[in-house]
């Protein structure tokens, strides 16, 4: 279809019950009409480099090639069992379109899921409501607990603690792979580096990109353990904040015996479990692609 003039465009098929962010469609905007929904079209649109899914009037939507579905909601209960982003479409390529947060309750447009993506609406401020996508993954049909049970930083599931004495574990997986806030807390993104000998004519990074998590108040592991932080190292990047250009490894050092090993703070953020903190990789003095935590 064509959106011949500027027309605002909204997260639901009401004018009033659902937020339009001052988001527009048009003019002169080929859209898609994915579906009806009353007065109402369901379109996927142009917005600048990328492209976002909300409901217009349908008056608004002219020459639509083939026909268009009618579909009547159906919401069904659904309940957050990880805290997660949503977003303007079907997975990580649309804008991120807001949160939700650890047991809340949603709903499920049913059935309009898209591979991993589910449509939900959820509450927002100001007594309105949002649709937009989420992993289906990160919802459930019953209401989970409301103790504040740390995930795995990687699958995301219930993390039950470690199998090690110096409560550490590292995490052989692939460079790039995401990595999550365990827990609600205060996230010191950064990189540790340092000097193989006083004199050492280069700096090199250390245990790597990352740094540490400040769980909340009563966070703690499936099997009852807490930590005053959560240490996070040898990522490849970390999400939303470049670091500068260093040697990546000091050959025959490690981050014990360093000479010198400084900490530098980018970023101080209170996050989400779930929350995304980078990805994985194999910076400073790591031996292989992996990704390291530990509890102090």
């Amino acid at each position: 279809g064509l959106v011949v003039n500027q027309t605002q465009v909204y997260f639901g098929p009401s004018s009033t019950l659902y937020p339009h962010e001052n988001c527009y469609a048009g003019p002169n905007d080929t859209v898609d009409v994915l579906w009806k929904e009353g007065g109402w079209y369901y379109i996927e649109y142009p917005a600048g480099s990328t492209r976002k899914r909300m409901y217009i009037d349908e008056n608004a939507v002219t020459n639509i090639s083939g026909s268009v579905s009618n579909y009547t909601a159906n919401l069904q209960t659904r309940y957050v069992h990880t805290a997660d982003k949503t977003y303007w479409g079907p997975g990580t390529d649309y804008p991120q379109a807001g949160s939700v947060s650890y047991a809340e309750t949603v709903s499920y447009v049913s059935p309009k899921r898209e591979g991993d993506y589910v449509l939900i609406e959820y509450a927002v401020s100001g007594g309105k409501k949002k649709r937009a996508y989420i992993h289906g993954n990160s919802l459930g049909t019953s209401a989970p607990t409301t103790d504040k049970i740390m995930i795995d930083p990687i699958s995301k599931e219930i993390f039950a603690g470690f199998n090690k004495p110096d409560e550490h574990s590292d995490y052989p997986v692939p460079t790039g792979t995401p990595v999550y806030a365990m827990c609600d807390g205060t996230f010191y993104f950064g990189y540790s580096w340092g000097k193989y000998t006083s004199t050492s004519p280069i700096s090199y990074l250390s245990l790597g990109r990352g740094y540490r998590l400040i769980p909340d108040s009563g966070w703690k592991t499936s099997d009852g353990i807490t930590a005053n932080y959560i240490e996070y190292g040898h990522l490849s990047a970390l999400d939303g904040y470049p670091t500068p250009n260093y040697v990546e490894q000091c050959p025959g050092s490690t981050h014990s015996n360093c000479y010198q090993i400084t900490t530098t703070t980018l970023a101080q953020v209170h996050v989400t479990c779930g929350d995304l903190i980078g990805y994985s990789g194999n910076s400073g003095n790591s031996y292989g692609p992996h990704f390291h935590i530990q509890f102090r």
